[in-house]
């Protein structure tokens, strides 16, 4: 048996590995900023929605003040 390694397969090898890893790399960031931007919209949503209806309790809360305004 021969314990000699072709050089151009080891690195053959390599570059398939590496690249595959690679890729493997490009698909988890893509998925971690697209979770990011979830994030971030489902936050503003919820911070908006929560403004809103401070608003409205504040609104009920306090009624003269909304007429005093008015």
């Amino acid at each position: 048996m021969n314990n000699d390694v072709d050089v151009n397969v080891l690195v053959g090898l390599y570059n398939q590995k590496l690249a595959t890893i690679m890729n493997q790399n490009v698909l988890l960031e893509a998925k971690i900023t697209t979770l990011k931007k979830d994030f971030e919209d489902e936050k503003n949503l919820l911070l908006k929605t929560n403004l809103e209806l401070q608003q409205q309790l504040d609104a009920l809360a306090n009624p003269k003040k909304k007429k005093e305004v008015d």
